[in-house]
């Protein structure tokens, strides 16, 4: 699979979030990663996948010392897509399930374990925010693909698109569309002044162009 190369440096990442939280077992950690992997590597996955989780670590630990509870981001960025069928309608409600579940078998303050759970039932819909500064870091970074690059920005809409391949083109566009008048609709695309510094030039562009080969169907 392409994304092997990611497995040995996101299990090295997963054993010392889990030591952050107390838990030791060799056991229980094995399992659980296997089964983090085995999700986000389901046929149905062209974007969200092991490729995105590594993105987004790499992205976040360069603002490492603006985050303030670690563990909490760290396990949203583990579970935040655990449970993806582009046809439903509750897959942050069911990741968010997933999370607190296994963060329970890890021992987790039940009290992280909600935060965690509150942080990823937000990325339902990123423009809201989150409660505090940590939630809004970790959904920035969710979020900047569309500032990226236009060649990774365009591989991203391709990966999207696939994900959503039982919508024919009128549909996907009525879609597609809406989702981005409303983000060009916003006064800013991103929370944290950082990530609007650092990505919300790009990201208009992006959007922009996306809209134009649309025909701004929905928007």
């Amino acid at each position: 699979m392409r994304d092997t190369a990611l497995v040995p440096a996101l299990r090295s990442r997963w054993r010392v979030h889990v030591s952050m939280i107390g838990n030791f077992s060799a056991d229980l950690t094995g399992r659980l990663f296997d089964g983090l992997t085995a999700a986000y590597r389901e046929t149905q996955r062209h974007y969200h996948t092991l490729d995105h989780l590594g993105a987004l670590f790499t992205l976040l630990e360069e603002h490492g010392e603006d985050i303030a509870e670690a563990p909490r981001v760290a396990f949203a960025v583990w579970y935040h897509d655990v449970i993806y069928d582009p046809r439903a309608a509750d897959n942050e409600e069911k990741s968010a399930e997933r999370a607190c579940a296994e963060l329970a078998e890890l021992g987790a303050d039940p009290e992280l374990a909600e935060r965690v759970a509150r942080l990823i039932r937000a990325t339902k819909n990123h423009t809201a925010g989150g409660g505090d500064p940590d939630d809004n870091l970790f959904l920035d970074a969710d979020l900047a693909i569309i500032g990226a690059p236009p060649e990774d920005y365009d591989a991203y809409v391709r990966n999207v698109r696939a994900e959503y391949a039982h919508l024919n083109e009128a549909a996907w566009a009525r879609g597609r569309g809406a989702f981005l008048s409303s983000l060009a609709g916003q006064s800013r695309l991103f929370h944290t002044d950082a990530f609007e510094a650092a990505f919300a030039r790009q990201a208009r562009a992006n959007i922009a162009r996306e809209r134009a080969a649309l025909g701004a169907t929905g928007g």
